[in-house]
């Protein structure tokens, strides 16, 4: 019979003649929580059955004194599947000694005596099957490494083969060099080489290298040297000195790699061309022609429209990458096809123009350079007629604009950014002014609210409906808070700002501007949370991302979401993106429907200066920007897109507890007074506020409708009042000039500045007008008392 645990990890064939032990080591298994899968037999030759089928991981054997077992064990030895599994003997105490003996001297292996207790066996068995299953999982390592290195070996001989064979047999020349303490130590060198110098391949690898070096060279040796360790892979064209005299020119192309601490360089030679109108010239005269075109910093060439053939010269490797010997291999076609794909068609146009009136043509365009960046070329040339009158030559001279092109661009991304910037400051003085009068309405709404409130019954109907109102005249103040916090950003500046309304501001100067076949979706939640941010920022990185949006969809229909939602970032999301940290976001996205991007331009498409518009279309910087300002911001932005899908741009920000907006009505007791107050302000709205509000707790009131109004009054009765409220922006006298009349007149009046406008106005200039206190409309009625208790209680002391 079989006995299977819930955990089936050890197999084990048991034989046990006598019937008490069967039953004591079954009871014992079964209550214990050995996890064995047990297969009982009561003979050896059942034993010997169930091994060849079951194939277990152990085979105990319960042993009397007297009973010839070793044969047995020998049988399982031989037999297939009992080859290597530990057999473990149970005996009586006294025999246990007796019997290891004898399988020792018999020199069975993996054969263990234990006494014949229950517990012992069960013990023994785990032990000695789990050293088993470490022993198996030992030996299958060493077999892998043992084909591991024999076939790294395997792998290494046929590299080294195959370098011998490219090494020996190339036309070009080849050297392998080792630096050490700077200096360069030759390990070997081609045949090709040796044949071109004039030495054996002994004699160069014990000949300095300033032996080979012309003299006009020498000095230049140890900077060269260092560059070549600089670089990775470095091109560049010298004259070496052969062992007759003889000078060889030759271009140059070297690999710098670390090799146990040490740095090697492999070298490329290969002869050079001379162009062809010096093919016949001395060697002096070609050595002047080529240093002199070099240290131009430009590329030249020579082309034959007939054949495609090009000679070129000068700066080549500096300008595309790639070696002379490569150029050439690639003809004009090929270098036509490093011409980025926008380019390349303006490109064959202006050129075949140039061809018709074999004139002279200047093209401005971008090529791929070898390392895969995207470089700026200026081409210069002028078309030749061959002896048929027909155009047979190009000859021209290419030079790397990149750099004046990055220039240009950053110049108009600053001027772009200081537009923005005058924008927005015009934006913020229209917002001021008119927050300033819809701050005079909330004064009116809100203040005669919250005293009509006072007089109702809490458990009245009316009471709730406003109740109701109040609350949606505090969210109104809370909407012209955030959007003056926008309008009158200077770029630095960060507040506490809930990034649902700058989206719902974008949306709306989006919808106004984009073409009508974009359908613009608002997935935005108003409920979302706050974020510490620049406001206007924000909304630059909105307005960026929907544009390139836009742009993506030209000339078809499509869509353009744009969602705000909260958003929990956990532990897996943040070790995905280093720059985010555990914890609640406010994520920003904008999804378009447009031709998407492939995998390299969606990897770049943060970079600087990238961009896949043509000439004058485009900066590279708008993404850029938009990535700085989110890193700047302490969060992450990044972007997924698929081919002819569409893209998606995401931001998370830091999620902060919100701008508290004022929900609820306070019906704490007001603060009685009995001071005379002089209020001046143009709005009837908030003259009636004060003129139901403040008598009602014991204030004697006088209103004046406007600054000179209000100083006539005060002029006429100076001690006749204990404290002033007065509006900042009124007609023919401000608030701050009529308090600096006050305060000349009397210096220990108290005077509150009670403003719709939220400019902030410096300390001192307050303190030089007397204003002890500035209080931000619209208000309650018991931030208002609050404020005029504080102000006349600090002017007594």
């Amino acid at each position: 019979m079989t006995i299977k645990p819930e955990k089936n990890e050890i197999s084990v064939v048991v034989c046990c003649q006598q019937n008490k032990h069967i039953k004591a080591l079954k009871q014992f298994i079964q209550s214990s929580d050995a996890p064995f899968a047990v297969r009982m037999t009561q003979d050896q030759l059942q034993a010997f059955d169930a091994v060849n089928e079951a194939k277990p991981d152990c085979v105990l054997i319960t042993v009397s004194q007297g009973d010839a077992i070793l044969p047995f064990c020998a049988s399982l030895r031989d037999s297939e599947a009992g080859a290597t599994v530990p057999i473990l003997l149970g005996t009586e105490t006294k025999n246990c000694q007796n019997l290891r003996n004898e399988v020792i001297k018999a020199g069975l292996s993996d054969v263990y005596v234990a006494t014949r207790l229950p517990s012992e066996l069960v013990a023994a068995v785990t032990v000695i099957v789990r050293a088993k299953f470490a022993e198996d999982r030992l030996r299958a390592g060493n077999r892998s490494l043992a084909e591991l290195a024999q076939e790294r070996s395997r792998a290494l001989q046929e590299s080294e083969e195959r370098y011998r064979f490219l090494f020996n047999s190339c036309s070009d020349g080849a050297m392998a060099f080792e630096m050490i303490g700077g200096i360069p130590r030759l390990l070997d060198i081609n045949d090709v080489a040796c044949h071109w110098l004039g030495y054996s391949r002994d004699e160069l690898l014990h000949i300095p290298l300033r032996q080979l070096t012309t003299a006009d060279r020498v000095n230049n040796v140890r900077g060269r040297l260092e560059s070549i360790l600089q670089h990775n892979e470095l091109f560049f064209e010298t004259v070496l000195r052969a062992r007759d005299g003889s000078k060889i020119p030759l271009e140059i192309m070297t690999r710098s790699f670390t090799l146990e601490d040490n740095r090697h360089v492999v070298v490329a030679l290969g002869k050079r061309v001379a162009p062809v109108g010096l093919q016949c010239k001395t060697h002096n005269a070609e050595d002047e022609y080529h240093y002199l075109v070099t240290q131009t910093g430009q590329m030249i060439y020579d082309c034959d429209l007939k054949t495609g053939h090009v000679i070129w010269g000068g700066a080549v490797g500096q300008i595309s990458g790639f070696t002379p010997r490569q150029m050439t291999q690639m003809g004009w076609e090929g270098w036509q096809e490093r011409i980025v794909q926008e380019d390349r068609g303006r490109v064959k146009s202006l050129l075949a123009d140039a061809l018709h009136v074999m004139g002279k043509y200047q093209i401005e365009y971008r090529i791929a350079h070898k390392s895969g960046e995207i470089r700026h070329i200026e081409d210069n040339g002028v078309v030749l007629p061959d002896a048929n009158g027909e155009a047979g030559r190009l000859l021209g001279a290419m030079k790397d604009i990149t750099s004046r092109i990055q220039a240009e661009e950053e110049r108009r991304r600053l001027d772009g950014e200081l537009q923005h910037s005058q924008r927005l400051e015009s934006l913020g003085v229209l917002a001021g002014g008119i927050a300033h009068d819809f701050n005079n309405i909330l004064a009116g709404i809100i203040g005669l609210t919250d005293l009509a409130l006072r007089q109702i019954p809490e458990e009245s109907l009316a009471h709730d409906d406003l109740t109701e109102a109040l609350q949606a005249a505090n969210r109104a103040k809370e909407l012209v808070k955030q959007i003056l916090a926008f309008s009158r950003q200077s770029g630095q500046d960060r507040n506490s700002i809930y990034l649902h309304i700058v989206a719902r501001e974008a949306i709306k100067l989006l919808r106004a501007s984009l073409p009508a076949m974009i359908e613009i979706i608002d997935s935005v939640d108003s409920h979302s949370g706050a974020v510490m941010a620049n406001a206007a920022q924000l909304y630059q990185v909105i307005t960026n991302f929907s544009t390139n949006a836009a742009q993506a969809m030209t000339g078809q229909s499509g869509k353009l979401e744009i969602r705000v939602r909260d958003i929990e970032v956990d532990k897996a999301m943040a070790e995905r993106n280093p720059a985010l940290r555990p914890g609640p976001y406010v994520e920003l996205s904008v999804r378009d429907t447009g031709h998407g991007m492939a995998p390299s331009v969606l990897a770049r498409v943060f970079d600087p200066f990238f961009t896949t518009k043509g000439p004058g279309q485009g900066t590279g910087m708008g993404l850029a920007v938009v990535h700085g300002i989110i890193t700047d911001h302490g969060g992450a932005a990044w972007a997924e897109s698929k081919l002819g899908i569409g893209s998606i741009f995401y931001v998370l920000l830091p999620r902060i507890a919100g701008v508290v907006v004022e929900e609820f009505f306070d019906n704490t007791t007001l603060q009685r007074g009995h001071e005379r107050i002089l209020f001046v302000d143009d709005d009837e709205a908030v003259l009636r506020f004060a003129e139901s509000a403040l008598p009602r707790q014991g204030f004697k009131l006088t209103l004046c409708r406007n600054g000179e109004e209000g100083l006539k009054v005060f002029a006429e009765k100076p001690h006749n009042f204990d404290l002033v409220i007065t509006d900042q922006v009124m007609p023919k006298m401000s608030g701050e000039k009529l308090a600096a009349a006050i305060h000349q007149l009397r210096p220990d009046m108290p005077i509150i500045l009670f403003t719709g406008f939220s400019d902030e106005i410096p300390p001192e200039q307050l303190q030089r007008a007397g204003i002890n206190e500035v209080v931000l409309k619209p208000i309650i009625v018991k931030d208002l008392v609050d404020a005029i208790r504080k102000a006349i209680d600090r002017s007594a002391r």
